[in-house]
């Protein structure tokens, strides 16, 4: 008689974090996450940031995974980025580190919005962040820090 297949272990996100860069030590293998945000301020609305890093780890996943990053406002849901690729875990053991490197992202409210990590389908990690009015003379979006 055939047996049936294991079910395939669900990863465990470990951290989810927005910041301005990652950088990668090729040295020591060690990443640096540089500028930690939690909300971007615009003087007009849309807005285009111009580069942001989503940092994500996760462990205690086995075999191949299709993972999905993507950007939704808290209100609407309509999605305003998505970006997709495939996830090997080697044993469960492994913590996975993923970066994704987001170029030109436009707001086109203020406003709550989350980026949301899904893996086969399923949400496994989700980060909130704040997309809030400065005074008009500013003319780029900028970075505010605060407590994660």
């Amino acid at each position: 008689m055939d047996q049936p297949k294991a079910k395939k272990p669900k990863p465990i996100p470990l951290t989810m974090v927005i910041c301005d860069a990652v950088i990668d030590d090729k040295k020591t293998g060690k990443k640096s996450l540089i500028g930690l945000f939690n909300n971007i301020s615009s003087g007009k609305m849309p807005c285009v940031h111009p580069r942001l890093n989503v940092f994500i780890t996760m462990t205690e996943g086995y075999g191949n995974y299709d993972g999905v990053l993507r950007c939704v406002p808290s209100e609407s849901g309509k999605q305003v980025m998505e970006m997709k690729g495939p996830l090997v875990f080697r044993d469960p053991h492994q913590v996975v580190e993923l970066d994704f490197e987001i170029n030109n992202i436009r707001f086109d409210q203020y406003g709550e919005y989350r980026f949301e990590f899904l893996c086969g389908g399923e949400l496994l990690i989700s980060r909130k962040f704040k997309v809030s009015q400065i005074a008009k003379k500013e003319e780029t979006p900028k970075n505010e820090g605060g407590t994660l």
